[in-house]
């Protein structure tokens, strides 16, 4: 018999090891120009340390549902927390740049199992109308570590150096294992779908998803019509096609698309990945801005970050208990609202605005998303059997990661295609005979004739400073523009969320035929 107050324990358990892996999705970043100085590598070689992992850790996400049919959660959840402990010994001890790279695979094949295994975890020990409460809590973790690896990040580099971002997981990870096999009840693996794996489905699967991502990593740095984007995209269909092809085939498949005959979990979904969309493509636009515009460093930037990402799990257990009891909708349509006026809220931003103008904004999206994530999770798993809560928590957060990739590339296409759109509209104000010109170019030429400079020096001076002022003025408006398109992506969100549950779902399984 559990202990009464295992649930808890287990939750605190699961929370150790969310924590370590959202740690490690944002604290990287802030250390890659050392690493690049380190090993004398170039940009485009560097990046496959976060690619590498993105896609390794997408690829992985699939086989967790499966693992536990045959090892069970326990075995899983330690055997992750050590695979990723381990790959982050050896990211920490790497000598040269390729070495960092196949540890940095290994750190993702465990981290890619341990939120889908630990959301199942907590999905099969809470009753279901205590879900919502306990998603609450766990999602603490799954915010607090994204919002404090940048600032963590960066003190430990300028400290430590940059190894240290990976060897700082060996301790959490020991405590994290010795928790768990000291206290989680050993499981069976569920022997009644005890099935064998299905590696045609996954071949196609893992082909789509690797060719996808990498295309939309890849994107923008090689051209949306470049024969390499084009090459990966029809990969990625030829991918995608076999993937239904086989799964409509084989008895026992890699994802069980039947989860997508509850209504409340396909609408879960749908609104968790317009959801990643958004908030993944606004939290890297946000960063970008600080520091290229704002030059703002790392750890500044993640400070200023950081006020938004608390808000967030203030809020988080608190919307979960309310949606316990009253049902996810109007929680979901609020805390949509809430994060598309977020994005909204940036459509007048300059290079001028005070640090307060910056952190409000990320106040309200503390807010919405506080609102918003644990309500959609809990619902989406209580939409399907305890016995399917490894296979749906495995797909909502692959086709989350899917979102998350996809909102970057839509938003970083938008950036660069809305300032090259300012940047002409701007230079006709280039010509000699424009008022606006010359008016700017009159003020700056006066002002380094007063510094000592020649007549020839000064209008030089003065021409490239009025061009370099309109050039960041482009990028700035179009940054306003990738906002705007972020707050209209979130707002899609709002047509499925009005089709959710509006009451609590206790201990039944949700249909929409109920909700009349």
């Amino acid at each position: 018999m559990p202990r009464p107050n295992y649930k808890w324990w287990v939750l605190y358990i699961v929370m150790i090891g969310t924590l370590m892996g959202a740690l490690d999705s944002s604290i990287v970043n802030v250390s890659i120009p050392r690493i690049m100085a380190d090993f004398g590598s170039s940009i485009d070689d560097i990046e496959w340390v976060v690619t590498g992992y993105m896609l390794s850790f997408s690829v992985l996400i699939p086989l967790t549902a499966w693992f536990r049919d045959r090892i069970g959660h326990k075995a899983l959840y330690i055997a992750s927390l050590l695979v990723f402990t381990l790959g982050s010994i050896l990211c920490g001890f790497a000598w040269n740049l390729p070495s960092l790279i196949v540890a940095r695979v290994i750190q993702a094949f465990g981290g890619g199992a341990i939120t889908p295994t630990g959301m199942a975890m907590i999905a099969e020990v809470f009753p279901r109308h205590e879900r919502g409460k306990a998603m609450g809590y766990w999602g603490m973790g799954v915010i607090i570590g994204p919002a404090i690896g940048p600032t963590l990040g960066g003190y430990l580099t300028h400290t430590f150096g940059w190894r240290s971002i990976f060897l700082v997981n060996l301790p959490i990870g020991i405590i994290g294992m010795l928790l768990a096999a000291r206290v989680l009840m050993p499981d069976k693996p569920h022997a009644s779908t005890r099935k064998p794996f299905d590696l045609a489905g996954f071949v196609f699967l893992s082909t789509f998803l690797v060719s996808f991502l990498l295309g939309l990593s890849k994107g923008e740095h090689e051209g949306w019509t470049s024969t390499y984007l084009i090459t990966c995209m029809i990969i990625a269909l030829v991918g995608l096609v076999g993937f239904f092809v086989v799964e409509t085939q084989v008895e026992d498949p890699i994802v069980d698309l039947s989860l997508f005959e509850s209504s409340v979990f396909s609408i879960c979904t749908m609104v968790s990945v317009v959801r990643s969309v958004a908030l993944f493509g606004g939290v890297f636009l946000l960063p970008l801005f600080l520091q290229q515009q704002m030059g703002f460093d790392e750890i500044r930037s993640g400070l200023i970050l950081l006020p938004g990402a608390l808000v967030v799990a203030f809020f988080m257990p608190i919307a979960g208990k309310i949606s316990d009891r009253t049902g996810p909708r109007l929680l979901t349509i609020a805390g949509l609202v809430a994060v598309a006026y977020f994005m909204y809220m940036y459509r007048n931003m300059d290079i001028n605005m005070s640090v307060w103008d910056v952190i409000k904004p990320t106040l309200v999206r503390g807010f919405g998303m506080g609102l918003l994530m644990a309500p959609v999770m809990a619902t989406a798993l209580n939409a399907v059997p305890t016995r399917k809560a490894g296979a749906a928590s495995s797909l909502l957060n692959l086709l989350q990661q899917v979102g998350g990739s996809l909102g970057i590339a839509i938003l970083a296409t938008v950036l660069s295609h809305r300032a090259h759109f300012h940047l002409n509209v701007l230079g006709s104000s280039l010509e000699r005979s424009s008022p606006a010109f010359r008016d700017s170019f009159k003020r700056v030429f006066q002002y380094a004739l007063n510094l000592g400079s020649a007549h020839g020096d000064a209008r030089k001076i003065a021409g490239a400073l009025v061009a370099k002022a309109m050039a960041q003025s482009a990028v700035v408006s179009a940054f306003q523009d990738a906002f705007i398109v972020g707050a209209g992506i979130v707002a899609i969100a709002l047509l499925p969320s009005l089709l959710l549950p509006n009451k609590a779902t206790g201990h039944t399984e949700l249909d929409l035929s109920k909700m009349e």
